[in-house]
Parts: structure tokens; sequence; C-alpha cells
């Protein structure tokens, strides 16, 4: 049984992608419209996910209130930043990676300081 917190990531994904939808249409044609709000939708998705996940585990340290902090800053100023100079599906791609990159980057940390 599904509960609304699993509709959550899918709520929140879906206007920006839709709207990246229409946007890239118009200028560039379907085909590059349904690539770019993919990947909106996606990256979107995958960020709230793991939002979720870390507030799962956070366990109330000063490390797992920092990781979070970082996860939920750090992407969507990458997005708005390279979003600014090209296009929404650019800069959320941007933002995947960078990401992924604080991702690695505290897991390694939280392996080194707590072993696990």
């Amino acid at each position: 049984m599904r509960t609304l917190t699993d509709f959550i990531p899918w709520i929140l994904a879906l206007p920006p992608a839709l709207w990246e939808l229409a946007n890239v249409r118009r200028r560039y044609g379907w085909i590059l419209a349904v690539y770019a709000s993919s990947i909106v939708f996606g990256g979107i998705f995958l960020w709230v996910m793991e939002l979720q996940r870390i507030a799962d585990v956070i366990q109330y340290s000063a490390f797992g209130v920092a990781q979070a902090l970082l996860l939920l800053v750090v992407p969507p100023a990458a997005t708005i930043l390279v979003a600014n100079k090209t296009g929404l599906a650019a800069g959320v791609f941007a933002g995947i990676a960078v990401g992924f990159c604080v991702f690695v980057m505290t897991a390694v940390i939280g392996i080194g300081i707590y072993g696990e």
C-alpha cells in the first residue's frame, strides 16, 4: 500500500518537467523536449528521493545534519547557477553531478569518522 509520502517525489518533479517540455518543444522540437524534460524529471526525482533517504537515517548527529544540509542546498545552487546561463535541463544535469559528488564526499567522510 502506498502512502502520500511515496508520491512526494513524483509530485515535486512533474511540474518542472512539464514546463521544460513545453519550453524546449517550442524552440527545438519534440525529441529534444522529451530528452530535456526526462533529465529534469529524473534529476529532481532522484534529489527528493535522496533527501527522503537521508532524513530517515540522519540519527540526529552533527555530521548527519551537515550532510543533509549540503544535499539540500548544493544541488539546487548548482542548478540555478548553470540554468541561468544555459537551460533548465543542463542546470539539473549539473545539479545531479554536483549532488552525487557531495554525497560521495560526505559518505567517505562518514565512513572515515564512524567506520560504517
